[in-house]
């Protein structure tokens, strides 16, 4: 049956009408099968017959490990975990992998590169506009993506559909998805030692690190939560947060073990390395993730992680204006640190930060290095990553085009810039619709604003706009120049995307409102952006810190 609308008008595999392909799955791969169904059918109006196991048609589409001929074993075979295979092969097309996982990022990858659909956000799925597809017969593609651990840690990416669309298997421990295999956590994500110890989780407030009855009750909470948690691949053993100046424990013992190897990671590498191997026994196939965080960022001298360590290096003091691979004075000590640690870990992961936590509706113009930087980790042998941006709320500035694009890099970080750089304008365009172009110039102009001085997670947009002027009088002309862009957007939309531009044009509203937060137009402003937040549905403007119940509060926006 065709459907009218369907974009494409011819669908042909090895030159054969679509409409003469069944769809026959493998155990456990309904789902995918179900998925390619739907969407096939939404591309070209037919709706293919779907069968499990057993085919008996002439041309067969086989989703997961089903009727395999040889060629296509020895493909499956040589895949990592969520790796895929799209292989056409004696009349029929496989699209398969050596895990359930592995076979719904293939399908996913189909319903992308071949059909034409683009996961936009997970509200907004979209089709690029190609009017035919044709698979050839000599099509043979396997991929395995080099990042294990895939997270990007913003709100609109926890619906787990989508996130599955868009191949990210990290949860930070928080839902066990139904459709992919997801890296998930025994009890906390993060900063879980004084829950495993029974002390204090007051910021910097550590525990001894060299007191056998912490290390007891440490031990017997982690082996509770494990057997509580089967199906968990990864427990924390982690330091409490702290502030830039804290220290860990200051006790004789564990100053001794930290001067040895240079870093207080000496008392906590020690400590998460006898976890590790007091669990390896029982709990084979589970890592201990720990963090390299502010105090303990410096690799130790002689200390390595075990086998089955994590250690999560966290980038919250650097410079997000500039690459890390720049000549950046906030970002050298990080990338000599990630240096060392990338040559005795087996398994190092990034903690990365990609929003303004103090300002989650205002610009934060670090598009341009996000590619750059995850090469960067790629290329320190980093094989998890987590993208935090704002897990509290949707976005009023670009965190849906963020998380597509980290998404993107997180499953394919060799991309060129040109290819990276084409994702970001499909899904202007797509997202934004006919005024898409203004909104790039808006990136490109605002990125190389932010390069003159640098960039951090709690920067104001007097800064971010380099807007002081050298007699600390605020100048505006940029940030109103900035502003007519996004007006010329919103003038060139239409119905289908004019609600995604005024949403996203409020980075820009708050930000001239907080550089004039001095003057009586302000205040009225501070209504209008807090009826935008509240009509777009978000619902937190910084970390923590939910948006006031009524506009009478509306002045802490902009303050």
């Amino acid at each position: 049956m065709k459907n009218a609308v369907a974009p494409v008008k011819k669908f042909t595999i090895d030159g054969i009408d679509i409409s003469e392909f069944r769809i026959v799955y493998g155990k456990g791969d309904e789902y995918a099968a179900s998925e390619l169904q739907g969407f096939i059918g939404a591309v070209c109006g037919i709706t293919l017959q779907k069968l499990k196991y057993k085919g008996n048609f002439s041309h067969e589409i086989r989703v997961g490990r089903v009727n395999e001929t040889e060629r296509v074993k020895k493909a499956v075979e040589a895949l990592g975990d969520d790796g895929y295979a799209i292989i056409y092969d004696d009349t029929a097309l496989y699209i398969t992998g050596k895990t359930h996982s592995g076979v719904l990022y293939g399908v996913y990858t189909f319903i992308e590169d071949k059909l034409g659909f683009r996961f936009l956000s997970s509200k907004y799925t979209a089709h690029n506009g190609i009017t035919e597809v044709s698979i050839p017969g000599d099509v043979d593609e396997t991929y395995t993506p080099p990042v294990i651990n895939r997270d990007t840690y913003w709100y609109d990416s926890f619906e787990l559909k989508f996130a599955a669309r868009r191949k990210l298997n990290g949860t930070g421990g928080r839902a066990d998805s139904p459709y992919i295999d997801s890296m998930l956590y025994a009890g906390g994500f993060v900063h879980t030692l004084p829950h495993l110890a029974g002390t204090s989780t007051a910021p910097d407030a550590q525990p001894c690190l060299t007191d056998e009855n912490v290390y007891e009750k440490v031990i017997g909470n982690v082996r509770k939560l494990l057997r509580e948690n089967p199906k968990a691949k990864i427990i924390s053993v982690s330091q409490n947060d702290s502030y830039p100046e804290g220290r860990g424990c200051q006790c004789e013992n564990c100053r001794k073990l930290d001067e040895a190897e240079g870093t207080p990671m000496g008392s906590l590498l020690t400590f998460v390395n006898r976890v590790a191997d007091d669990i390896k026994d029982e709990f084979p196939g589970v890592y201990v993730d720990t963090l390299a965080y502010r105090y303990t960022r410096k690799a130790p001298k002689h200390l390595k992680p075990a086998d089955n360590v994590i250690v999560r290096l966290c980038s919250i003091e650097c410079c997000f204006a500039h690459p890390l691979t720049a000549d950046c004075a906030a970002n050298k000590e990080f990338a000599a640190d990630i240096d060392e640690w990338s040559k005795i870990s087996k398994n190092l992961f990034i903690w990365d930060y990609t929003t303004d936590f103090l300002y989650y509706v205002n610009p934060f113009p670090n598009l341009k290095v996000l590619r750059k930087n995850v090469r960067f980790f790629i290329d320190h042998n980093v094989i998890g990553m987590f993208e935090q941006g704002n897990g509290q709320s949707y976005s009023a500035e670009f965190g849906e085009l963020r998380a597509y694009l980290i998404s993107k890099l997180l499953w394919d970080p060799y991309m060129s810039e040109k290819e990276y750089c084409g994702h970001m304008d499909e899904f202007l365009r797509l997202y934004y619709g006919p005024g898409w172009k203004y909104i790039r110039e808006y990136i490109d102009r605002t990125s190389e604003k932010a390069t003159e001085k640098h960039l951090g997670i709690y920067d104001r947009a007097d800064k971010v706009f380099n807007a002081v002027n050298d007699d600390g009088q605020i100048e505006l002309e940029f940030a109103t120049e900035m502003k007519r862009l996004w007006d010329k957007a919103i003038e060139m939309s239409d119905d289908a995307h004019r609600s995604q531009v005024e949403c996203s044009a409020q980075q820009i509203e708050s930000a001239l409102l907080y550089l004039k937060r001095g003057m009586r137009e302000s205040t009225d402003g501070a209504r209008k952006l807090y009826a935008a937040l509240k009509k777009h549905n978000i619902t937190y403007y910084r970390e923590g810190v939910p948006l006031p119940e009524t506009d009478e509060g509306c002045r802490a926006l902009i303050d």
